[in-house]
Order: structure tokens, then C-alpha cells, then sequence
């Protein structure tokens, strides 16, 4: 069985996401309209912790071809990616 990853990712001191290396839904910070699913991803799971920043993380993940690549995207953009 593989060990999932997971990642806290920062603007400066504050939280705004949290990922784990594995298929899976994407939450917002806003409520999903009644009747709509979460989206779901091909190749990792998330969350946002910061509803300022959704728009930009979207941008960057809708570029990357896989975690690694969206983590490093992440770092490039400024951002500070802690391990979990």
C-alpha cells in the first residue's frame, strides 16, 4: 500500500490550501449550490483555506501535469509548501 502525501501550503503566515497526493475532490471555501458536486480531480485532492487566493490556485493547478509539477508551480508563484 503507498503512503499518501499531503502538503500545507502558505501565503506568508497564512494557510490557504491543503493537498494530499491522490485523486479526489476539490473543496472551495464557498458552500457548494444544493444539488452540485464537489469537483473532483485526476490526480490529487485539496482544499482551500482562503478564499482570496482560489482563483490563482485554480490557475495554477488547471497548468500543471501532476502534483510534483503543481507543487513546484506553487513555489515558483511564492508560496511556501510544508510537508505533512
Amino acid at each position: 500500500m503507498n503512503e499518501v502525501s499531503a502538503w500545507s501550503i502558505y501565503d506568508g503566515e497564512i494557510l490557504i490550501l491543503t493537498v494530499r497526493d491522490e485523486p479526489g475532490v476539490i473543496t472551495s471555501t464557498a458552500p457548494l449550490p444544493r444539488g452540485v458536486q464537489p469537483l473532483r480531480h485526476p490526480f490529487l485532492s485539496a482544499a482551500a483555506r482562503e478564499a482570496g487566493h482560489e482563483s490563482q490556485l485554480k490557475q495554477i493547478l488547471d497548468a500543471a501535469t501532476d502534483t510534483e509539477d503543481f507543487l513546484a508551480r506553487l513555489k515558483a508563484a511564492g508560496f511556501r509548501v510544508v510537508p505533512n
